[in-house]
């Protein structure tokens, strides 16, 4: 009875309405994504752009890559007027889904392959304002929620994520067969009102963090002035808070580098195995372009966001560490699934096992790996350190991966699959390590900003 109430307990957390907000942040957040990408590139395509121009306009995504080079501004810059009104956190999130609103709008307004430049610039501006609302729902979720809520939080926002992603990759193509595509940009636009209510209904976060780097910039300040005029001595604090102390904060944690490795390295063989699925189905084993994206898209997209959820709940009942382990553990048996089928061919039922618990294990791994980046981050600096972190933890997919292909050519696939399965392990045996350190989580009471204990 007692093992019911506490699975039970860890379910609950899902009907907290700051909870169920960040479904609706995540849906906000995808969005913007495949209208930047695939539905553009569609679009300008149709209109008479060259395929290899129309694909090269992909590169207005290098945002999403870069977005920690603006991070500490949303961590310190106050916003004129808003964020004495709602607060740091929801002014910017306002502001950036605001822009990326009218960016849409604007998009639809000015896309056209006889004017490439320009469509460029606007995307690009898009695809900016979107990151830079990337960047304050994550914050704005670490800071909101309870350290045993961030599990669940996490999941809603990866589920808001998808379901955003699938209104404007799936419903924009639906929409466009009926209409012209700026009508079908301005009803993406509009739903971006979602993500404003959400922002205009819930509170700021409570941050006394925050506070406490501020009495640290003043002090600073008054330090710095005795050397520099007031001005320059205001801006040096500025830039030692601001950019300087996440890092700093960061490196005050025991194996601090190992840490680091741990980001890098646990979706290592996920990411491995998932960059050449597709090749790997219809190139090598001869399944139908239609079977992959039936299979693929459509069962393994239920198996992910089934696994999200299970991730969530067992994040709560289990802890962190065990978590982790438990996730890690079945990405690498996952990997193995790839063999068999290898070894089975066109084997169409056993597919369905294959990618069921591919994404399934997947799904689950995500929602505690996000999780415990969340729980890395002090909320002083929350926006900073989870932007950097997301970005160290996309190496795998972003760098590592783009080799995949030539260690397939020079391994076969079957090696390469047990490579993958490999490269799984030291990220698992890290976190036996991380666990003397309490896996590098420090509670908010004793965990504040640099100096300022």
């Amino acid at each position: 009875m007692t093992r019911v109430k506490s699975w039970w307990a860890a379910i609950e957390v899902f009907r907290q309405k700051h909870v169920i907000a960040m479904l609706f942040f995540g849906f906000s957040s995808g969005l913007p994504l495949a209208l930047s990408f695939s539905i553009l590139g569609l679009w300008l395509k149709e209109d008479g752009m060259s395929l290899g121009n129309a694909v090269q306009f992909s590169l207005v995504g290098l945002p999403y890559l870069f977005k920690f080079a603006w991070a500490p501004l949303i961590d310190r810059v106050p916003l004129p007027f808003l964020s004495s009104l709602m607060g740091q956190r929801r002014s910017w999130m306002l502001l950036s889904q605001g822009m990326v609103m009218v960016m849409i709008f604007a998009l639809g307004g000015f896309a056209s392959a006889t004017a490439p430049v320009l469509t460029a610039f606007v995307a690009l501006a898009m695809t900016f304002s979107s990151a830079t609302q990337d960047i304050v729902v994550d914050a704005y979720r670490i800071d909101r929620l309870a350290e045993d809520e961030q599990a669940a939080g996490a999941a809603m926002i990866i589920y808001g994520y998808r379901i955003g992603m699938l209104v404007s990759g799936g419903g924009s193509l639906i929409l466009a067969d009926h209409m012209g595509w700026p009508a079908v940009y301005a009803i993406m636009a509009v739903l971006m009102s979602v993500g404003i209510i959400t922002t205009l209904l819930n509170r700021e976060p409570e941050n006394i963090e925050k506070q406490l780097v501020r009495d640290q910039e003043r002090d600073l300040a008054v330090q710095f002035s005795e050397k520099f005029s007031p001005g320059l001595a205001r801006f040096l604090a500025w830039v030692q808070v601001a950019i300087w102390a996440p890092f700093q904060n960061f490196m005050t944690k025991k194996a601090w580098v190992l840490i680091l490795l741990t980001i890098v390295l646990f979706k290592l063989g996920d990411a491995l195995a998932g960059v050449i699925t597709n090749l790997f189905l219809v190139d090598a084993l001869g399944f139908s372009k239609t079977q992959v994206g039936t299979i693929v898209k459509g069962f393994g997209l239920i198996a992910t966001l089934s696994g999200i959820a299970v991730g969530g709940v067992l994040l709560k009942r289990l802890g962190m560490f065990r978590a982790l382990v438990l996730c890690g553990v079945l990405q690498l048996g996952s990997n193995a699934l790839f063999i068999v089928q290898y070894h089975l061919g066109v084997d169409v039922a056993f597919l369905h096992v294959t990618i069921g618990v591919e994404n399934f294990t997947g799904g689950m791994g995500t929602v505690v790996f996000v999780a415990y980046l969340s729980a890395l981050c002090n909320k002083a600096f929350s926006a900073t350190q989870y932007a950097l972190m997301s970005a160290l933890a996309a190496v795998p997919r972003g760098f590592i991966s783009a080799n995949a292909g030539h260690w397939v050519e020079s391994l076969g696939w079957v090696n390469f699959f047990t490579l993958t399965i490999f490269a799984a392990v030291p990220g698992i045996l890290l976190l036996f390590i991380l666990r003397r350190y309490d896996m590098g989580i420090v509670s908010v009471e004793k965990e504040l900003s640099p100096d300022v204990r």
